[in-house]
């Protein structure tokens, strides 16, 4: 009876160490293809067979597993999605402002350009305009000065008249004295032929006398006429250069007026030069800065590029894995922080063994599961 229950004994260990070892291949079996699985890239594989009691826990670890990771890649393919979107439209809008940029660094470049040509036009004109200032200021002095000598002939023919008023009066006396002289020859004259053949030699005198007095008065008449004809003709002058004295001080006027004018457009066309000047500066820095401007929108869109690469390069590299969500495109699902599903009643499962009594050999085998986890 020892011995058959040795023997009894004996089979019930052996028993259970192959129902043991059973249970470990169902367990590595199951393990191993849905590892070969992952391995592929599927990340949706799951343990849906129940294990037995003391590796249950290895199977809703590796499921939890298999989920988080799932999750997490399909988070990783919706942001490497979006980031390839994302550089998309960066590169495009990258090279949209970069064709833009380069366009208004073309038209700031013509506008300085453009300028530059006023500025100097505007500033050769403020100097002809300060050469037109200087000659009509030298204009308006010779107008004075002519006005100054047209006064001068004015007084020079006032005076000249009133000489000729003096002489006429002159030529007056002259005349009346003419006058009486020749009534004192006719009064001789007469006396002398009363006294007879006594008389005869004074009366040719007187006739002398009255023919010279007729002469004086004749001569007097004439050189009347003519300072009468110069009078007429002096105060025609008078008039003529009083007119023309007149006429320079309005022409003063004018050129004062003009050489005004002319000033403030001088004046106003330094300003502008200076305006142009400082609005030339201010457009080659903004020229400058737009140019600077150029070369990093250039820079970024080159980043914008490679960004765009690499997310291509991701988005391929996570292309082959096979989520939950069926495909790599699927919206990204958030972890999950239940275990995995439940188990299936334990009746007519293949792993539903009844525990054999534990020999000592196999007594530690309570942390069997996790030390197969570790194994894998």
């Amino acid at each position: 009876d020892v011995f058959r229950q040795a023997l009894i004994r004996q089979q019930e260990l052996e028993d259970a160490e192959h129902a043991l070892n059973e249970k470990r291949s169902k367990v590595v079996a199951a393990l191993s293809s849905k590892l070969s699985a992952l391995s592929q890239g599927d990340l949706s594989a799951q343990i849906t067979e129940t294990f037995p009691q003391d590796y249950e826990q290895l199977r809703q670890d590796f499921n939890t597993t298999a989920q988080n990771l799932s999750a997490t890649v399909e988070q990783v393919i919706a942001a490497a999605a979006s980031i390839r979107n994302g550089a998309s439209e960066i590169s495009q809008a990258s090279d949209d402002l970069s064709h833009r940029t380069e366009s208004q660094a073309a038209t700031l470049e013509q506008t300085a350009a453009a300028l530059d040509e006023l500025t100097a036009s505007v500033k050769s004109a403020a100097e002809g305009a300060r050469s037109v200032e200087a000659t009509m200021e030298d204009a308006k002095q010779e107008a004075r000065n002519s006005g100054e000598v047209v006064q001068s002939a004015v007084s020079a023919m006032t005076e000249i008249e009133e000489s000729s008023n003096k002489i006429s009066q002159i030529i007056s006396v002259i005349d009346d004295i003419a006058f009486q002289t020749n009534l004192l020859a006719l009064n001789a004259g007469v006396e002398a032929a009363r006294a007879g053949e006594a008389g005869r030699g004074f009366a040719v005198v007187a006739s002398e006398v009255r023919a010279l007095a007729q002469r004086s008065s004749d001569a007097a008449m004439e050189i009347k006429t003519l300072i009468s004809d110069s009078s007429g003709q002096v105060a025609r002058g008078v008039d003529l250069v009083g007119k023309a004295g007149d006429a320079l001080q309005s022409i003063v006027s004018q050129v004062t007026h003009i050489s005004q004018l002319v000033s403030g457009i001088a004046e106003g066309a330094a300003e502008q030069s200076t305006g142009l000047n400082e609005i030339n500066t201010g457009v080659t820095q903004l020229d400058q800065v737009t140019q600077q401007n150029a070369a990093m929108v250039e820079e970024a869109t080159a980043a914008g590029h490679m960004l765009k690469t690499d997310a291509g390069k991701l988005a391929e590299l996570v292309a082959h894995f096979k989520t939950k969500g069926g495909s790599a495109a699927a919206a990204p699902a958030k972890p999950a922080a239940a275990p995995a599903p439940a188990p299936t009643a334990h009746g007519g499962d293949d792993w539903d063994m009844q525990p054999a009594p534990q020999p000592a050999a196999v007594a530690d085998s309570g942390n069997t599961a996790r030390d197969l986890w570790q194994d894998f």
